[in-house]
């Protein structure tokens, strides 16, 4: 036989033994007679359910779908009052034995598809499969095209396309978070720029774009932190809204400022006591009128000032934000400040000592902090979820100083200009249940404050 024969005799041999095996799984522990039929199907679909909320029906598709249709087809036997307990509980047990062989292959998928899991539940949390149903779909069928080839035992597509499928439900979980709390500002905008009010209310739609803006930097910092999220997508529709009220009066003859000062007026008149028709009481109203216009004109100064303020943070998170890599820092602006999150630097385990890699790092921080001058850095240590939480803060603090010293020994801050402090566990940034959620919880965090003018 030709060395081409035989190559096809062997391919269609496996493929007829893997048809002629898929009718029936390959363990199947039988079940006692004396169980109750329809206990023990409410217990297996209880136990398919809880593989689906483990991604079980996408680790291992096809044993899944099978464990799934032997228990269908042990219900309708039920039903039908035609059939032995003896014969139902049979039809169960294959059920079982194809959820067993699912589970087995599925962590098999799930070693050789790293952090796929994760990013896979993070799109969906997100809402992926309604928000972008198309995509979802897309990379949906493109991951049961591994993990059925990992059924059969070829590893190769997993290898190759993991890393991809990673990035798609990442961008897909970014992307849905930023549609849904975001998407009603950014159409608020959109309307308000058509109508010219960049133009005709420059300073509330510079305020409304800052805001938006800040929004998307939160969301693309950590799209899991759903408290940040919310309260800056809250911010920036209600500027938003703000914003298509004040061009419409501008756009109905009034300038901004004139808009800006009858809101202002309208809410003082609204407290007003409009009843009293005494002199005294006249008097009385114009000093609170007085006294409320002078509040005011004090908030929209300090309107105004947080605008510059919020401005110069977001430019200063920008020029640190240039000097680094997406793989070695975040950058953004949190309450006030500017953050800094080093994801390059890495400490050997229960170890807070600093090796050439964590310097050469610092030394570009260091380069991007003199170019703003801060007045004061705050140095956060974090750890995991893992190991003794006494130990995690110590050792947490441990690395902090380990930071604040560097910068020290530098000579660039003085040493009342650094402070450390070790966060242990208490601040994690994701699910502290996956390899992938520790590694991003042991981190480091710079918090920078400048003198703003």
């Amino acid at each position: 036989m030709s060395t081409f024969a035989m190559k096809l005799f062997v391919a269609f041999f496996l493929s007829w033994a893997y048809i002629g095996c898929a009718n029936k799984p390959p363990r199947v522990e039988p079940i006692a007679n004396s169980a109750d039929p329809t206990t023990t199907i409410d217990r297996t679909e209880e136990m398919l359910q809880d593989a689906q909320t483990r991604q079980i029906d996408i680790l291992s598709p096809n044993n899944y779908a099978d464990a799934k249709k032997s228990l269908e087809k042990a219900k309708k036997m039920r039903s039908s009052n035609k059939e032995s307990n003896q014969d139902i509980l049979s039809q169960v047990a294959i059920s079982r034995a194809w959820l067993t062989e699912a589970e087995a292959k599925g962590e098999i998928a799930k070693a050789s598809t790293k952090h796929l899991t994760d990013a896979r539940a993070g799109a969906l949390r997100a809402g992926a499969p309604r928000v972008y149903p198309k995509e979802w779909n897309k990379v949906e069928r493109e991951t049961q095209d591994v993990t059925e080839a990992i059924e059969k035992g070829n590893l190769q597509p997993a290898e190759k396309r993991t890393a991809q499928l990673i990035e798609t439900y990442k961008k897909l979980e970014l992307n849905s978070v930023r549609k849904s709390a975001l998407s009603r500002a950014e159409e608020n905008i959109k309307t308000a720029r058509r109508d010219l009010a960049d133009q005709r209310a420059p300073k509330t739609y510079q305020l409304a774009l800052l805001k938006f803006r800040n929004a998307e930097r939160v969301i693309q910092a950590d799209p899991r932190n759903l408290t940040a999220i919310s309260r800056a997508a809250e911010d920036a529709t209600k500027e938003s809204e703000h914003l298509l009220e004040v061009n419409r009066l501008v756009m109905a003859g009034n300038t901004e400022d004139l808009v800006l000062t009858a809101e202002q007026q309208k809410r003082m008149i609204s407290n007003l006591k409009s009843e009293s028709q005494t002199a005294e009481g006249q008097l009385e109203q114009s000093k609170e009128q007085l006294d409320e216009m002078e509040r005011q004109r004090r908030a929209l100064a300090l309107q105004q000032t947080e605008l510059v303020k919020s401005k110069q943070l977001i430019e200063q998170a920008d020029k640190i934000r240039d000097k680094f890599k997406p793989n070695e820092a975040e950058v953004y602006v949190e309450n006030d400040k500017v953050m800094i999150r080093l994801k390059a630097l890495q400490f050997p385990t229960n170890k807070a000592s600093l090796g050439p890699k964590n310097q050469a790092l610092l030394e570009k921080v260091d380069a991007a902090l003199m170019e703003i001058k801060p007045t004061k850095i705050t140095v956060e240590g974090h750890t995991d979820g893992t190991g003794n939480p006494e130990m995690n803060e110590v050792l947490s603090e441990l690395r902090a100083r380990a930071v604040k010293d560097y910068f020290v020994k530098k000579g660039t801050f003085a040493p009342e200009q650094v402070d450390s402090v070790g966060k242990g566990k208490e601040e994690p940034i994701a699910n502290n249940k996956t390899s992938y959620g520790r590694a991003q919880n042991r981190r480091v965090d710079l918090i920078v404050e400048s003198t703003l003018e």
